[in-house]
């Protein structure tokens, strides 16, 4: 039954992470200006939080080692954030930027700080 579980929650955040990208990618017309603290910084916090930890849960229900969860949570959820910023280069009206990779950094590891604080809600007691 966790196999399960985990492969719903795995196809449940990758159905996420798809729609997160699509939405980072949309073009950028009717987007606010970029500021340093702008509501656009929150969004991007916010969002890459959910990813870890929507990863972390779907690591987590499928009884993988406690390392494996957060290190490949932590390198998953970068690799989108980069990707993404890279990506929204290419898109009309909307324009790469380190400051948006840096505000997705925080979000993950915004996750992972969360991870350290209330381990026992976010990881499984071995099962042996």
């Amino acid at each position: 039954m966790s196999d399960k579980r985990s492969f719903i929650y795995f196809i449940i955040t990758g159905l996420y992470a798809a729609l997160l990208m699509l939405a980072l990618l949309l073009p950028g017309d009717s987007l606010p200006v970029h500021k340093v603290f702008s509501v656009d910084k929150f969004w991007h916090i916010l969002t890459y939080f959910i990813l870890t930890l929507a990863l972390i849960f779907s690591f987590r229900e499928g009884n993988w080692q406690r390392w494996f969860n957060r290190r490949w949570s932590l390198i998953i959820a970068l690799i989108h954030g980069g990707v993404s910023e890279v990506l929204q280069g290419f898109s009309p009206g909307r324009s790469a930027g380190l400051d948006d990779w840096v505000a997705n950094c925080i979000g993950i590891g915004l996750a992972l700080l969360l991870l350290n604080i209330f381990p026992k809600f976010f990881e499984k007691e071995n099962q042996s």
